[in-house]
């Protein structure tokens, strides 16, 4: 079970990384933070896109490239923004509304029907935050919904989540023009580069206290690195669905760190309200489409 390694890898590396930054660079700027793992990442992302083989690319692959730029830098920085403003236990497990947004805009911009997997699985995920947010001290029915708004990370996760929706559709569209391993190389070196130029010249980061931070920051970047080419690797030998799917119990370990590393409270409702949300990704990955 190749893929299933590889979904697990790819599933630490991003749990691993966002723990990494928020433990090690959380007293930066929610930008600096963000670029960190961006520019150190460049390296080893351009020495395996220099091995790896160069398929003949379709025409609109390069269209569909700048399609999903946009929506993969809204969602990579709201989701720095997010760990680096809250804790991981209550932000990670937003993202288990991915598929929750594709299976809703399939619906209003594609004309695809919503099936009774697919309510059941947006229920699931719904009803998994509300638990997320519950504090034993107050049982209230509306208190849940408070919460959800006294910590802004969560907030900011959702934007990430409905941006990786869209982010997601476009690179399977431009794997299926060119291959698995070359695209994300391709992308990330692309994108990541890109991202970095545009901070540096906004003046909005301080590079000089990413370069002081080289160590910790190589390692972050090799966290992103590892997780973009376990997915990509993962993505080429196994069913998109079945990797993303599994690829979720990121949340679980990112929910993991947020109480062995950062001592986050009420990790055991939280563990409650993940699996829902868990749950009904993976209904909705699986049986929704």
């Amino acid at each position: 079970m190749e893929w299933f390694l590889c979904a697990l890898l790819s599933a630490f590396f991003s749990a691993s990384l966002s723990a990494w930054l928020k433990k090690y660079f959380s007293d930066l700027k929610p930008l600096e933070l963000a670029v960190c793992p961006l520019f150190y990442s460049l390296l080893p992302l351009l020495i395996t896109y220099y091995w790896v083989e160069k398929p003949e690319v379709h025409p609109d692959y390069w269209y569909t490239l700048i399609q999903m730029l946009p929506f993969q830098a809204v969602g990579f920085f709201s989701q720095m923004i997010a760990i680096h403003l809250s804790p991981l236990s209550l932000t990670m497990p937003f993202l288990a509304f991915t598929p929750a947004f594709v299976i809703v805009t399939g619906a209003i911009f594609l004309n695809e029907s919503l099936n009774l997997w697919g309510l059941a699985g947006i229920a699931s995920i719904v009803c998994g935050a509300y638990i997320l947010h519950i504090d034993l001290k107050d049982r209230r029915f509306f208190t849940p919904f408070a919460g959800m708004f006294r910590h802004p990370g969560s907030i900011i996760m959702l934007l990430a989540a409905f941006c990786y929706g869209f982010a997601a559709v476009l690179g399977k569209k431009a794997i299926l023009y060119s291959s698995p391993i070359y695209m994300g190389m391709h992308f990330f070196i692309f994108f990541n580069g890109l991202m970095t130029i545009v901070m540096i010249c906004s003046g909005k980061i301080r590079i000089h206290l990413l370069l002081q931070r080289y160590f910790r920051g190589m390692i972050a970047g090799m966290f992103m690195f590892c997780e973009v080419f376990f997915h990509c690797w993962g993505v080429s030998i196994a069913k998109v669905a079945y990797l993303v799917s599994l690829k979720r119990l990121n949340i679980l370990i990112g929910i993991v760190y947020g109480g062995l590393l950062f001592h986050e409270e009420n990790i055991v409702v939280r563990l409650v309200g993940t699996s829902f949300m868990l749950a009904g990704a993976v209904v909705i990955l699986i049986f929704g489409n």
